[in-house]
């Protein structure tokens, strides 16, 4: 990427696999870039009918494609070795300066760097879904990667994808971190006989469900009072799960090939019907939460904007 670029100037390629892969085209050519997705279309969801009549948005076989872009982003599963594999055909068919950024929740950037023959051109981008909803985007860098080229993706994240990015220099993310030490603590709940998951989620959903988008946690606790947190956490932090390994029921799901929405079978279960409407309403209330959020833009000392209810 060049230091400066407005999207029309901007053309992307997408490559990889899944249901991100639509949010991320709807978001990057809602912002008026031209979007070349290599290989397949994305698994159909409830916004394939929108990814399929975008008119920035084309499906291309021709990985020769690659050469002309100014970033390519790359979405695969969770799995080092198809990572890895996708990168090394990147390579194949790129400029040696050209950006690329791909997603990883649990591998670090020296990780995927590693053997990759231009590693100070790889980064960490990680998003989730629907792209297109949702102000989040975690950029992950290290000392090999040039600085350059990722200050203009930051500016062009913020300026015209209409995220609220931040940036980590140390090779690994903090999202998935933070969601897996609830989601172990939730686990051990459950694993002990203390609750259900209704009621995890029940908890969850209609208490920090409702302070999260506004404050994030670290203000939250501004909010109500830092001292008590203290107090809390002094009592509570050693009773708190410290399991290296999966839950016993996490472990029997995934077992059981239980795999959520996508089969009906999870830790709830659901008709074809139900998994379909789940699906539709969860992009209606992004759309709504995203700007109820907008109202309330997140205050920091380096933006500080007011509220405007």
């Amino acid at each position: 990427m060049k230091n400066r670029m407005t999207p029309s100037e901007t053309q992307i390629c997408l490559v990889g696999e899944g249901k991100d892969l639509s949010g991320i085209a709807l978001c990057l050519g809602n912002s008026g870039h031209k979007v070349y997705l290599i290989g397949n279309k994305p698994t159909k969801t409830a916004l394939s009918t929108a990814f399929d009549t975008h008119p920035l948005i084309h499906v291309n076989q021709n990985w020769s494609t690659l050469k002309t872009a100014d970033l390519i982003i790359a979405n695969t599963s969770e799995n080092i070795s198809l990572k890895k594999e996708l990168l090394g055909k990147i390579a194949q068919n790129v400029s040696p300066d050209t950006l690329i950024a791909i997603n990883s929740e649990s591998y670090s950037l020296e990780d995927l760097q590693e053997g990759f023959p231009n590693p100070e051109a790889l980064m960490v981008l990680n998003w989730v879904y629907p792209a297109h909803h949702t102000f989040f985007l975690e950029v992950i860098t290290n000392s090999q990667t040039k600085t350059e080229p990722v200050t203009a993706l930051m500016q062009l994240a913020k300026e015209s994808w209409g995220k609220d990015p931040y940036l980590l220099k140390n090779g690994k993310g903090i999202r998935s971190r933070l969601l897996a030490a609830m989601a172990r603590e939730s686990f051990y709940l459950i694993d002990n006989g203390y609750a259900e998951p209704i009621d995890i989620d029940r908890a969850c959903r209609n208490d920090p469900g409702y302070y999260l988008p506004f404050a994030g946690n670290f203000r939250y606790m501004d909010l109500m009072g830092t001292f008590i947190y203290g107090v809390v956490m002094k009592d509570l932090n050693p009773e708190l799960s410290r399991e290296k390994v999966p839950s016993k029921l996490m472990a029997s799901k995934i077992s059981e090939g239980k795999l959520g929405m996508a089969n009906r079978e999870g830790f709830y279960s659901y008709t074809r019907k139900e998994a379909e409407t789940f699906e539709e309403e969860f992009l209606k209330f992004n759309e709504k939460i995203k700007m109820l959020m907008e109202r309330y833009p997140f205050i920091s000392e380096n933006n500080p904007q007011q509220a405007n209810p």
